[in-house]
């Protein structure tokens, strides 16, 4: 923001510069001015008056079009509104107002509007891979301490679209001067998270700021409280800070209840505090920051260093670097292949060894080192005091200091014996001229360099160390009533290797030929796409998180829904009555309300856009609304409709039949079993998910008909579909209140000269059956990840001697043994020996939205919507009913629990 002001007694005027549309700034503006007793006049299309009653000007609002000098983001992204140049002239007696304008336009010119946020999210494609919703985290808070750069947004939004509210995210800063951290903090809380300051200088040096560190923990404990109240558990992501203070000793009047540490200055503070007595994962010394973050570190610190010094020669001349550890060892060998000459300094015998047997001249001390040589430049990589008040006297006149932590070179800030005069070069750092008359720089705030008015490492550079925190992150809430207290480092170390993530990322950024950092094909075209989402239950709140991932602009539409999100436009009334501007704007509509629900909404998207794109979740509709349904869609030619179906796209289903080639070549199947259980009983007791139409039928079913197409030809599934259910033993479990609760089917399919045995097995009400064998390889198994599983789905199809088995998320073994979420196993046995265990990685419902989403914003002519496992349903659940059990004709109350057992057929 640009001032300029003119006498005290005449009007004044500030210029601010930014994205926002005249009916924002208009609206904006209106709500200010009404909380001072004001009005707004519109003088012209390009300008607003705030006035009072008597009509007295008190603020004057001009705008006009503003060409940015360059992108405000390091993806080079346009944002999707047209900036402008906004002046604010103040006349007397509006100076209050015009205050609170201006702290307004400043919080909303600086939020990241959302075709930078889907840039973000698609430069980050690791990240968004692993952000796929998790239950493990619906009951945890998180309070997140890092530097606030581009990949910090992108994590605390990938955080959200895990399952963690943004109001139950607390985001602090460092304290670092971040090239655009206001715009980090104007889109937290624009968003709903809080977002405050817990800077490093307070837990360097807390008896010097002690009233600003007493208030910035004051916030912490009211947010860590109010998270208790209400039943949340706190995690932790940090850089020891938080721990040093004790919330996590055993003595703390208030404890968090897990922590993610980032870096080894935090590790230090944790061990100078005590042992803590909760579960700490140690990503600071991790093989993923070791291996894959460190590089990325030194690499911005280097490039920093450099862009600060454009008119000092290095090639050649001699670096100092104090430390010898991760970060370095690596900074000494980037300076010496610019062909610099680098002496180091450490303390360590260790690290000296390692250093001088890289070919490095080594001290014990830096005044060792100046006796001998003249650098020109120390690098600080320390974490420590690096200098002594001695090694401060012996500085050569001219050097330049380049820190890369905090407390490197802090002594010259906080010492005022050791230094005469200090200036402040804009940009560039401090110059101090010392006691012994030499000029030193210190480059940057005396921070972290590549920090200094700068976003440090880019995006794609630390896409992988943000994906594996937050895998960690998912793992530790999962796992920390069984984790024992202390700090883990192997343990965080197999997490992230057996997720996958390694491959990810050597196949996204470095196998040959493979470019594929941007957003995946499909949800790519969501990007800046207003998605209207139409029921917020579990599979709403679902597909808003996938669509917000992708970038979408999302509408939430939830007549019955009293928690609806603040970070999205929501309304709390059905389709029929949003506004029609609001609904001529949608470009993908998803429909996730109850079945019952689907067609009337359908109907109102209809009457708002004749040619719609719309995803519907299954079932289609009712089964006595199928013809209703089917004749609707005849008379809107020009929609695009497509329904989930998420097994379609299971790539544990696609190895599956790859190993029934590769172990059964040429053998025709003979029996399948398709197997989905869920105990609903706690969901039914209070009225929840509760299907009378379709009974069990209506709840996975047509799941595990999806299932079952992908191991029948399409000649042999229509076949199967077309089959009366008088045809099929059916054994069923009738329910007083939810009309079948179990169901069994045995059917016979004859395909030629084979026979194929089908079994469909599920029920609502009864616990999971465990039926898998101990893996002999436990690689990323766990006991006790979660809670006993409520839900088994598995599928196993026989050929021969061979058979084979998929068991779908969730994973457990008899034993215990369980894989994290969006992981299934498939094995292949031959007369009882296993010959092949597999652990799959995929979230179906993420590749199936991706898909569907791909087809609706394309050119080509979708498929014909597949209603015959619809039929197929309503065909069973029509002759269940006929056969129903005469004393359930009528209900009986609905706390009065029984249930008949019977076969037809």
């Amino acid at each position: 923001m640009d001032t300029v002001p003119t006498s005290a007694t005449r009007a004044t005027w500030d210029v601010l510069r930014g994205p926002i549309t005249p009916d924002a700034l208009v609206l904006g503006a209106a709500e200010v001015a009404e909380r001072h007793g004001l009005h707004v006049h519109r003088s012209d299309p390009d300008s607003l008056l705030m006035v009072d009653n008597g009509g007295a000007f008190r603020v004057v609002a001009r705008w006009r079009p503003y060409t940015q000098d360059r992108p405000d983001t390091l993806s080079h992204v346009l944002p999707d509104q047209q900036p402008v140049e906004i002046l604010l002239d103040v006349h007397p007696g509006g100076q209050d107002v015009a205050e609170d304008l201006r702290a307004w336009l400043r919080g909303r010119l600086r939020c990241y509007d959302p075709a930078e946020l889907a840039q973000l999210t698609a430069s980050m494609p690791l990240l968004a891979r692993y952000a796929v919703p998790d239950t493990h985290l619906d009951g945890w808070a998180v309070i997140f301490r890092d530097h606030y750069v581009e990949n910090t947004l992108a994590f605390l939004l990938a955080l959200q679209r895990v399952g963690v509210p943004a109001e139950w995210m607390y985001a602090l800063a460092k304290g670092d001067r971040t090239r655009n951290r206001d715009r980090v903090h104007a889109t937290l809380l624009a968003r709903g998270y809080h977002s405050g300051l817990l800077d490093n200088t307070l837990i360097n040096a807390p008896e010097s700021r002690a009233d600003d560190l007493a208030q910035a923990l004051a916030a912490v404990d009211a947010f860590i409280d109010a998270a208790h109240s209400v039943g949340r558990r706190v995690l932790v992501i940090d850089d020891g800070g938080l721990l040093a203070q004790g919330y996590g000793h055993a003595d703390a009047p208030r404890r968090v209840d897990a922590v993610l540490e980032l870096t080894v200055s935090g590790l230090k503070r944790i061990t100078a505090a005590g042992a803590p007595v909760i579960p700490v994962f140690n990503l600071a010394r991790s093989v993923l920051k070791t291996n894959l973050g460190y590089p990325e570190i030194a690499d911005s610190c280097l490039r920093r260093l450099r862009e600060l010094l454009p008119a000092v020669k290095v090639i050649g001349r001699t670096v100092l670097v104090l430390g010898y550890g991760t970060l370095g060892s690596r900074l000494a060998s980037a300076l010496r292949a610019q062909g610099c000459q680098v002496h180091v300094v450490d303390p360590e015998p260790l690290a000296l060894i390692a250093a001088a047997e890289a070919g490095h001249p080594t001290y014990r001390t830096a005044v060792d080192a100046m006796r001998a040589v003249r650098p020109f430049l120390l690098v600080g990589a320390t974490g420590e005091d690096a200098l002594t008040a001695e090694a401060i006297g012996s500085l050569p006149d001219g050097v330049v200091l380049a820190p890369y932590a905090t407390r490197d070179f802090a002594l010259l800030a906080t010492d005022p014996q050791l230094t005469e005069t200090v200036v402040e070069i804009p940009g560039i750092g401090r110059r101090y001229r010392l006691r012994s008359g030499a000029k030193v720089t210190v480059l940057g705030d005396g921070r972290s360099l590549n920090l200094f008015e700068s976003d440090a490492i880019p995006n794609q550079g630390y896409d992988a160390y943000r994906a594996g925190t937050l895998i960690a992150a998912k793992a530790l809430c999962s796992q920390a009533d069984v984790t024992p207290p202390g700090v883990h480092t192997e343990l965080v170390d197999d997490i992230i290797t057996t997720s996958g993530l390694y491959d990810a990322y050597y196949d996204t950024y470095l196998a040959a030929g493979v470019h594929t950092w941007t957003a995946e094909a499909g949800l790519a075209a969501l990007s800046g796409t207003a998605a209207c989402v139409v029921g917020y239950g579990a599979a709403g709140r679902l597909h808003a998180r996938l669509l917000a991932e992708a970038g979408a602009r999302l509408t939430i539409l939830d007549p019955k829904h009293q928690d609806l999100p603040q970070s999205y436009r929501s309304f709390r009334h059905g389709v029929e009555e949003l506004p029609a501007e609001v609904a001529a704007d949608i470009g993908l509509w998803s429909v996730c309300c109850p079945t019952a629900d689907h067609l009337p909404v359908l109907q109102s998207i209809l009457t708002h856009d004749s040619a719609p794109r719309v995803l519907l979740e299954k079932p289609a509709c009712q089964g006595h609304e199928i013809d209703a349904f089917v004749r609707l869609l005849d008379e809107h030619p020009n929609a695009r409709i497509m329904i989930i179906d998420q097994y379609r796209h299971a790539r544990a289903l696609d190895l599956a039949a790859d190993l029934l080639q590769e172990y059964a070549p040429g053998v025709p199947t003979h029996h399948i079993t398709v197997t989905f259980t869920k105990d609903r009983s706690d969901d039914i007791a209070v009225g929840r998910f509760i299907d009378r139409t379709y009974g069990v039928l209506g709840y996975e079913w047509l799941h595990m008909l999806a299932v079952l197409r992908r191991f029948l030809s399409p000649d042999d599934f229509a076949v199967y579909l077309a089959t009366r259910p008088q045809r099929a033993t059916l054994r069923a479990i009738y329910d007083s209140r939810l009309f079948v609760s179990g169901l069994t089917e045995h059917s016979t399919l004859h395909t030629g000269d084979a026979v194929i045995h089908l079994e469909l097995n599920s029920s609502i009400t009864t616990p999971a059956v465990v039926l898998d064998n101990v893996p002999d390889q436990i690689g990323g198994w766990r006991r006790g990840i979660r809670p006993a599983d409520d839900r088994q789905r598995y599928l196993t199809v026989h050929a021969g001697r061979t058979q084979v088995t998929v068991h779908l998320d969730p994973v457990t073994t008899a034993s215990g043994w369980q894989l994290n979420r969006n992981h299934h196993r498939v094995t292949v046995e031959q007369d009882g020996n296993v010959l092949h265990d597999e652990v799959v990685e995929d979230s179906p419902l993420r590749a199936a939205i991706r898909a569907a989403a791909d087809a609706l914003t394309g050119s080509q002519p979708l498929p014909p919507l597949d209603l015959g496992p619809l039929r197929r349903i309503t065909a069973l659940a029509e002759h269940l009913r006929a056969q129903r059990p005469e004393r359930h004709t009528v209900p009986p109350e609905p706390t009065a629990y029984d249930d008949t057992r019977a076969v037809a057929g």
